[in-house]
């Protein structure tokens, strides 16, 4: 019995955590890489980027999947663009990269919080969220936002520059076990909390991601 439970516990991790290549190792299958993706963005069908665990970042063509260097092995958790050669990725750490069209490169987040998600209305001003924070970028620099936040960001979208969706959840569930859903909003000027009517009728509904058509049909 405590060889099946540990055959169980080991093959958990190793779903949950990959084995990156490394050294003389290389992935045979699935190709081109085994490791867990987080995000996916595209400028179009022939044009799509996904991100995942030890700095993955793949590219499609339009007919393959093929892998760019990020230049890091932290976790990317999120990544989207204003078109197919400004594209900004989001992860652990801190971690934020950039893609000219050419190269991958870091840029100075200014933070070591976990980063999960991302999302602008142009290349000059974008949006990240994480583990407790919020940053923006101005074309030139991140920085964070105004306002203190003690729970979890997972997801961002907008229809424009004052009209902003961050989810997360709370993490009351530390003390009494229960996690329930939250929505911020941004009107260009201050984050405001939003209600959630899931948490009327149901307990512990994380929300974990968010999109929408226009202001009006939110997903």
């Amino acid at each position: 019995m405590k060889n099946k439970r540990l055959l169980l516990f080991i093959s958990l991790i190793l779903f949950l955590y990959p084995v990156i290549a490394s050294g003389d190792w290389a992935w045979q299958n699935p190709l081109p890489q085994g490791n867990t993706l987080y995000g996916v963005w595209g400028s179009s069908g022939s044009d799509v980027f996904a991100v995942g665990a030890f700095g993955t970042i793949l590219h499609y063509n339009g007919s393959t999947w093929s892998s760019m260097n990020s230049g890091t092995t932290q976790y990317l958790r999120g990544v989207w663009g204003s078109s197919g050669t400004d594209v900004f990725a989001v992860g652990d750490q801190g971690t934020i990269l950039h893609y000219d069209g050419s190269t991958w490169l870091s840029m100075n987040s200014g933070t070591i919080y976990y980063l999960t998600s991302v999302w602008g209305s142009s290349g000059n001003d974008v949006f990240a969220v994480g583990i407790g924070i919020i940053l923006h970028y101005d074309g030139s620099t991140w920085s964070a936002m105004p306002g203190r936040l003690f729970y979890p960001l997972c997801g961002v979208w907008g229809s424009s520059s004052s009209d902003v969706f961050a989810v997360g959840w709370t993490e009351d569930g530390y003390k009494t076990g229960i996690c329930d859903g939250f929505t911020l909003h941004y009107d260009g000027i201050a984050w405001s909390s939003m209600p959630n009517p899931l948490n009327d009728i149901s307990i512990g509904v994380l929300l974990v991601g968010v999109w929408g058509s226009s202001v009006m049909c939110l997903r």
